[in-house]
């Protein structure tokens, strides 16, 4: 029989199906770390007290084979509203925790458009979710399998999940007991008890939770390694607090650093244990043939916290960025950001373009190609991620509001960098962030049009709320 070429174009069209068909979209594994400041990521090398002591090997290789963001924002100052963030796709002046809140009027929450895990699942993802699952104050089981999770394993509050020997634990929206963290073990390990606790459990005592949650993740994987997985890991590591505090397998070792409270000791090895998990998610990943087929963040959700291990002086949690957790100042919204994907992103690499948690909704539907959609207030860093800058869409600014401690504005534009407290009437600040990162040097003054812009965009990008209003006379707008 003979055989004629192939047209130039209809072979081309050929490749390119081929290659869409053998092609398979990225497993993406997403941990989001609770309070963990970028001075504490002895990766970013902010020349911080922390990172000399604090040790985080496996983070430490994933950035040199991996990605580092030098300009990667958390979705909001705090937990609950900068995981609403990154759930909903909204940015703080749109999404409807702005502030952390026990619970939310029927009429605001849940939202009827899709959340994160059903972004994935319509993208082609089987789902999984892990850790501190509540979009903001405390769920019901009903809410957090609404986010669209196939499988999940964590808290539906950000109060219970403190606890990493909690005795029960939620499955698929029953409540589960661990038998195994009874009060016999736990006995004498609390820092709330009298005379204090010592904060360790002891190796193979009880279930520390953390690791639970990466056997589960492990388990997840390797049932689902034939297809596209999504897996968001909400770690609670390492913010402390009640109910049960701070409390850890064993010191790690830093029983024998000099100068340790024993509140530092138990923090300090709270973050190595985490390593140590995502040490063993990344081997997993390894052995399941997957390495190269698969995509691991690692980040956190706002700057550090300071009350639970009892700051003092060994620490600088945030590097140079002024303030801390609950403050738009830099050192509450700036996080740290590592990409690692083995065969598309160059080891060693770094990036300085802007994003943030509100990004990872459109950059999930884009893997999976599917379009960004209006809900989404993000955009797509898959070119980034796949080493196509010059396909990155470019944004004009990130806008972000919060409630607690003044009613506080922020927006980025470029170097520029916006701050305002106290609501309309408030004083808008501004810093160049290429030569002020500490936000140190107010060039409002020296600006009036720049400052008459940002002005603008704030009250362009923030839509009333019953709840959070940046004045009394707000809902009349």
């Amino acid at each position: 029989m003979k055989r004629f070429p192939l047209h130039p174009t209809v072979a081309a069209l050929a490749l390119l199906a081929s290659s869409a068909v053998d092609a398979r979209q990225p497993n993406i594994i997403y941990i989001n770390t609770d309070d963990w400041g970028i001075g504490k990521v002895p990766a970013y090398q902010m020349d911080s007290a922390s990172e000399k002591i604090i040790k985080t090997p496996n983070i430490d290789r994933l950035k040199e084979d991996g990605m580092q963001f030098t300009n990667a924002y958390a979705g909001n100052a705090v937990c609950g509203p900068s995981r609403c963030s990154l759930i909903t796709g909204k940015h703080p002046g749109h999404a409807v925790w702005r502030a952390n809140r026990r619970t939310m009027p029927k009429e605001l929450w849940p939202p009827s458009y899709p959340l994160l895990g059903e972004v994935a699942r319509r993208a082609g993802y089987t789902t999984a979710g892990f850790g501190k699952l509540s979009p903001g104050g405390h769920s019901t089981p009903e809410e957090i399998t609404g986010c669209g999770w196939d499988y999940w394993l964590g808290f539906l509050g950000h109060v219970d999940c403190r606890d990493y020997y909690a005795n029960f634990i939620w499955e698929n929206g029953q409540r589960i007991r661990l038998p195994k963290n009874t009060r016999a073990v736990l006995k004498g390990t609390s820092f709330k008890e009298k005379p204090i606790g010592s904060g360790v459990v002891g190796e193979g005592k009880g279930t520390f939770i953390e690791d639970l949650y990466t056997d589960k993740i492990i388990e997840f994987m390797t049932s689902n390694k034939d297809k596209p997985f999504f897996v968001y890991f909400a770690s609670t590591v390492p913010h402390g607090g009640p109910p049960g505090g701070m409390r850890v397998p064993s010191l790690e070792g830093y029983d024998k650093v000099e100068n340790l409270t024993v509140y530092e000791q138990v923090y300090c090895a709270l973050m190595t244990r985490h390593d140590r998990n995502v040490g063993r998610i990344r081997e997993a990943v390894k052995q399941l043939g997957l390495e190269k087929d698969t995509l691991i963040i690692w980040t956190s959700d706002n700057g550090d916290e300071d009350s639970y291990y009892k700051r003092t002086k060994t620490f600088d949690g945030n590097g140079p960025f002024r303030m801390m957790k609950r403050s738009l100042y830099e050192g509450g919204i700036r996080v740290p950001l590592i990409a690692y994907w083995p065969g598309t992103i160059k080891p060693g690499t770094t990036t300085d373009v802007q994003t943030t948690q509100r990004d990872v909704m459109p950059t999930l539907a884009d893997a999976g190609g599917k379009p960004k959609t209006e809900e989404m207030d993000g955009i797509s860093i898959l070119p980034t991620l796949q080493g196509q800058p010059e396909q990155q869409a470019k944004r004009d600014y990130i806008y972000f509001e919060f409630y607690e401690r003044g009613k506080q504005q922020s927006v980025r534009m470029g170097d520029w960098k916006a701050y305002r407290k106290g609501g309309w009437e408030g004083k808008i600040e501004l810093y160049d962030l290429a030569k002020d990162r500490e936000e140190q040097h107010d060039l409002a003054a020296q600006h009036p049009e720049l400052v008459k812009r940002m002005a603008e965009i704030m009250r362009k990008e923030h839509s009333p709320s019953p709840i959070w209003n940046l004045d009394p006379e707000d809902e009349k707008d």
